[in-house]
């Protein structure tokens, strides 16, 4: 008879969710904890995952795998991206996209944790974690509880779920008072910092999160990294969401609903009615102002009609 094993992963996981939710209260040292908990809980789970359809998926290589190296603890763990990607493709298990950017962001925010200093505020903390975990949460109760492999009585698991709904209540209620304010906004933004709508933006200098209640620094470079989808256009090809704006030139104009576009550098705001491709013959379709008088041309190609 084989033997069988069990690696506990379920319990080490919700230990490290609940974990990260009691360090958001403790002093500014230890906040970084609550990041770093809560991204090796979800993967401990994810990997749980994994292993119910056949325990060698846990390894990074599979022709690795040996169940005394299981037992031992002495491989090397599938990584991220492989993990997700076996999810989907082995055991049919997909993420959700909203699931997706949010693990990715966490992975992000993990990766900076643990090579650059981490600064951030208790609030600002409980709104990225209830971010995270309000798309996260479903996914486990309908993978893992109603599956059977997580108790619903368990006491770690009830306790998140108060924890959770507790800061979601929070959020909610600070974003509530809010709301006049950001109401008097034309655009408002998602913050790099707390995930929230709540970004005022002038230009690559003036963007003020009144979640954050502070100017957010290097705010172009975070949003772009964490909301623009720049990783599709390059493994995949297609379009670049990034343009290069009609007044900074700087390739940081981004379209933000298919309607609305605004430029991360220096700020101006035009609507799909006030712009076009260029129609010389130089640049591409360079994005320009919309001339109602006549064809719309860039510098480019004005330039070239000059010099022809």
């Amino acid at each position: 008879m084989t033997k069988k094993v069990k690696l506990n992963m379920i319990d080490n996981g919700l230990d490290f969710l609940l974990k990260s939710l009691d360090t958001i209260e403790d002093n500014d040292g230890n906040l970084k904890y609550s990041i770093i908990n809560l991204h090796a809980g979800i993967q401990l789970l994810l990997k749980e995952l994994l292993f119910q359809e056949h325990w060698s998926l846990i390894f990074q290589k599979i022709e690795h795998a040996k169940k005394a190296k299981l037992i031992s603890g002495d491989f090397v763990s599938v990584n991220y991206e492989t993990l997700i990607q076996r999810l989907k493709n082995i055991a049919e298990i997909n993420l959700d996209n909203r699931l997706n950017e949010e693990l990715e962001l966490l992975r992000k925010e993990r990766n900076k944790i643990e090579h650059y200093h981490f600064v951030v505020t208790p609030d600002v903390l409980k709104s990225r974690i209830v971010s995270i975990l309000t798309h996260f949460i479903p996914f486990l109760k309908a993978e893992m509880v109603e599956e059977g492999l997580v108790d619903s009585n368990d006491e770690r698991y009830t306790q998140i779920i108060e924890r959770l709904n507790e800061f979601e209540e929070y959020i909610n209620g600070r974003m509530l008072l809010l709301q006049e304010r950001l109401g008097q906004i034309d655009i408002v933004l998602k913050c790099p910092v707390c995930y929230q709508e709540a970004v005022e933006f002038n230009d690559e200098t003036d963007a003020f999160c009144h979640f954050c209640n502070e100017n957010i620094s290097s705010f172009t470079e975070g949003y772009i990294e964490d909301f623009v989808d720049t990783y599709s256009y390059e493994k995949d090809g297609g379009e670049n969401p990034l343009h290069e704006c009609p007044d900074c030139g700087m390739e940081t104009f981004i379209c933000l609903d298919g309607y609305q576009f605004i430029c991360l550098t220096c700020g101006i705001k035009p609507t799909q009615d006030e712009i076009t491709t260029c129609d010389g013959p130089r640049c591409n379709g360079m994005i320009v102002y919309r001339q109602e008088d006549g064809a719309s041309f860039c510098e480019y190609c004005l330039d070239h009609f000059k010099n022809a």
